[in-house]
């Protein structure tokens, strides 16, 4: 066995801080995500240090080391579920208490990193709402405890000689591949395995083949601060819009590193800094305060239906605090050691039952559909709201630039095959008004074609970064079929603010937008503004000789509507949900300047749903009983009605051609 160190526990200290500041949202730990990666060096290190001393004095046994994992991991993981479960009962509405279920069959068959990742999409559900998304982590870590050994035992057996070269050379590839996936496939990249195991590679070679320690103690000390700092700096200076894991992550792992090479010295200040008591015991109730701090504070969102102030966060962190005190000595501690409570196989019989006994809760849950008969019909019918979207959305909205020139785009009004009259073209807020436009034509005899695409802003040239939006493609295509008619209007729907330099709304400051054209030298977060400039000039020239119209973005809530709604009416809160109409003029304020800017070049209509949705001064969000919106910013199919009037310009006919004036 490799002896104890302390130094580890206080670093497990140094990463358990940051990882709670983030999630509480301080400000001044923007990058405090950095602490999994830590976690994930660390244990590479630990786990190498323990298998591979066993292996190479013929000590190793499979089972035992499974067993081991199972007293160190699961019985914390076990209690924190079943007390999710039963707050989910209580808390979680029924869209919610769905996902739930399946993060829970996850969880429990050690593939919740799976999960969220094909769970992740546009109309995901918000992080502050999964009480099991920490958990992603946990995964990582589980599989490769299921794997790493067997191939340790490969490895040693084979090709022992080159034990070193191999592990290099995985971590490598598997580093090349996070960096390649941040850039492609963002989502993959942060919670898959394989593109997470270079930092658990780092900690194993660590661990097969340490660096000679420098003699020199100012030496030691030096490499020793700067782990620390790399560390420190990476939890101060990264934030959402640092593209991660990739090679950004290599400075918080290379501090890890540092700090675990230099930290059993001597003569190591910052090692004698990571054993003080204070922050050794931090560091052995880290994992059952990685475990209940996060669910603490989704719940805790719940039950407030809004973000927690300053005060309630600090109450919640320093209530996971107790709790994980109380769960390290009385849930965590008296299954560890051989000693621990149950033998062997009864341990392996008790915890298969336990996880098929969670297995069938999850399964029941989402059988149920997030069980909403708990909720009177009232409740039940804001809830519905969420379901009251555009009954087209999958057929129509995620069409490529191949199948619009197929001929697949969907047609709008009057049935037949005459040329379109209108063309309505933008991002997921012209998939919510495309019920509307749909009607208003049949009333007036029209026809249309909708060309939207989710994500991607209806503009000539423009592209947005990540794989799965294609969206310039998509807009060429779109550009080709309005050029075939000519004449026909074309209606540009989008959520404009959220394309501009600083789309921070809500929970916005965890997306991260960037366009892009021809001219863009680089992609960042910071040049939005100057693209979508150039891309609505380049799209109004494309326009010229037709009718143009600009539907400006619907107001933004901030908060998802049906879901605030019906948690406000179950747990009998008044909850002032509207926003201002000063407010949402303030959020559009770079898009005003912009559309005034471009209306002294071009021609072209603005319409503005805001006009009707906060004619009172604040935007309506229900009429009757019922939400207008399906979630925080997008209108439902009854919201859709409810803006009619605005957009019936479009239909304004002169002798009978169906163009608009």
């Amino acid at each position: 066995m490799p002896k104890y160190r302390a130094d580890i526990d206080g670093l497990r200290a140094l990463a358990i801080l940051p990882v709670l500041f983030f999630h509480a949202g301080f400000g001044f730990a923007q990058g405090g995500f950095v602490g999994v990666d830590v976690f994930f060096v660390i244990s590479g290190f630990l786990i190498t240090s323990l298998i591979h001393g066993e292996m190479v004095a013929g000590e190793f046994s499979l089972v035992e080391f499974y067993e081991r994992r199972v007293r160190r991991l699961l019985p914390a993981l076990f209690a924190v579920l079943l007390f999710c479960v039963l707050l989910g009962v209580l808390l979680l509405l029924p869209q919610d208490f769905r996902y739930f279920g399946g993060s829970l069959f996850a969880t429990t068959l050690f593939v919740s990193n799976v999960f969220f990742w094909l769970e992740a999409g546009y109309f995901d559900v918000a992080a502050e709402r999964k009480p099991l998304l920490h958990t992603w982590s946990l995964a990582v870590e589980e599989q490769y405890y299921l794997l790493f050994p067997l191939y340790l035992l490969l490895v040693l057996r084979y090709l022992p000689r080159h034990k070193v070269a191999v592990t290099a050379a995985i971590t490598l590839i598997t580093l090349a591949a996070s960096e390649w996936g941040v850039r492609h496939a963002e989502s993959a990249a942060f919670y898959l395995t394989p593109l997470r195991a270079w930092q658990l590679g780092l900690g194993a070679l660590l661990a097969l083949a340490p660096p000679p320690r420098p003699r020199s103690p100012a030496l030691i000390n030096g490499l020793s601060m700067a782990g620390i700092g790399l560390i420190a700096w990476s939890v101060a200076a990264y934030s959402w819009e640092t593209h991660f894991p990739g090679f950004n992550a290599l400075l918080p792992c290379a501090g890890t590193a540092l700090l675990i090479w230099t930290g059993d010295s001597r003569d190591s200040l910052c090692g004698r800094l990571l054993r003080l008591r204070p922050l050794v015991l931090t560091g052995l109730v880290s994992y059952s305060l990685y475990l209940w701090h996060w669910p603490l504070l989704v719940f805790a969102r719940h039950f407030a239906i809004r973000e927690l102030t300053l005060a309630e966060r600090l109450v919640v962190l320093l209530l996971s605090v107790v709790i994980a005190i109380i769960s390290w000595r009385f849930v965590e501690r008296p299954f560890r050691g051989r000693r621990g409570m149950f033998e062997r196989w009864t341990l392996f019989r008790v915890t298969a039952g336990v996880m098929a006994g969670l297995g069938a809760i999850a399964l029941a849950i989402v059988s149920l559909d997030g069980w909403p008969q708990r909720y009177d019909v009232a409740t039940q019918q804001l809830l519905a709201g969420a379901d009251d979207i555009n009954p087209r959305r999958d057929e129509c909205s995620f069409l490529t630039a191949r199948e619009l020139r197929n001929g697949q785009a969907c047609r709008l009004g009057r049935p037949g095959g005459e040329p379109p009259s209108f063309f309505i073209w933008g991002d997921s807020h012209a998939d919510t008004v495309m019920t509307v436009f749909d009607r208003l034509a049949r009333e007036h005899g029209q026809t249309g074609l909708y060309l939207g695409k989710f994500g991607c802003p209806p503009l000539v040239g423009v592209g947005r970064a990540g794989s799965t939006y294609e969206c310039r493609a998509f807009n060429a295509a779109a550009r080709e079929l309005i050029e075939s008619a000519p004449g026909a209007s074309v209606v540009l729907v989008a959520r404009w603010s959220h394309y501009t330099r600083q789309p921070l709304f809500g929970h916005e400051e965890r997306t991260r937008v960037v366009l892009f054209d021809e001219l863009s030298t680089v992609r960042e977060t910071g040049l939005n503004d100057e693209v979508l400039v150039r891309g609505l000039d380049r799209t109004l020239d494309a326009l010229l000789q037709r009718p143009v119209y600009i539907v400006t973005t619907i107001p933004e809530m901030p908060y998802s509507v049906p879901q605030a709604l019906a948690q406000a009416r179950h747990l009998g809160r008044d909850l002032e949900i509207r926003l201002k109409m000063d407010e949402y003029e303030a959020r559009q304020r770079t898009v005003t300047t912009i559309f005034g800017a471009a209306h002294a070049r071009h021609e072209f209509t603005v319409l503005n749903p805001a006009a009707v949705l906060c004619a009172s001064g604040w935007c309506r969000v229900e009429q009757d009983g019922h939400p207008l919106y399906f979630d925080d910013r997008h209108l439902s199919v009854r919201g859709a009605d409810f803006v009619a009037a605005v957009l019936q310009p479009v239909f304004a006919t002169s002798s009978g051609t169906g163009h608009a004036r």
